[in-house]
């Protein structure tokens, strides 16, 4: 003879378990605090990549942009003054802000292709001026 009992046993006991620790206050603040946990992170990781693609758009639109006015400097034979080259750059690129151009120098800077060289001589009220030179033929 089959027991008819035999696969309902212990499910309502179960059940009284799970809805009881599911429904306490620990238990939603912790599940609440791991939700926002995986939020903030997705929303960290979509930052990440934004400002990834918003790097290789300056590197890729900016920064021959800059290495060129960088080399009209050079082929005139005057030095290029970095904040006269940021002028030419908010100039010679619609809608380009001074962040920019920090930004792209930053990056040309760190790719190793740009050089910047802070003056010995000190201009006025002791501000030191800083040169810009393109490394290389890159």
């Amino acid at each position: 003879m089959t027991n008819p009992n035999a696969f309902t046993f212990g499910t309502q006991e179960r059940s009284d378990n799970y809805w009881a620790r599911v429904t306490t206050p620990e238990y939603q603040t912790e599940k609440r605090a791991k939700q926002d946990a995986l939020e903030a992170e997705q929303r960290r990781m979509i930052a990440a990549h934004q400002e990834q693609q918003r790097a290789q758009a300056i590197m890729t639109h900016a920064g021959p942009a800059l290495v060129d006015m960088i080399r009209k400097y050079d082929a005139q034979g005057r030095p290029a003054v970095t904040a006269q080259v940021e002028r030419d750059f908010t100039e010679a690129l619609p809608g380009a802000t001074p962040d920019e151009f920090r930004t792209a120098l930053e990056h040309l800077k760190a790719s190793g292709i740009v050089y910047e060289l802070t003056s010995s001589t000190q201009g006025f009220m002791g501000e030191r001026t800083t040169h810009l030179y393109v490394l290389g033929d890159g």
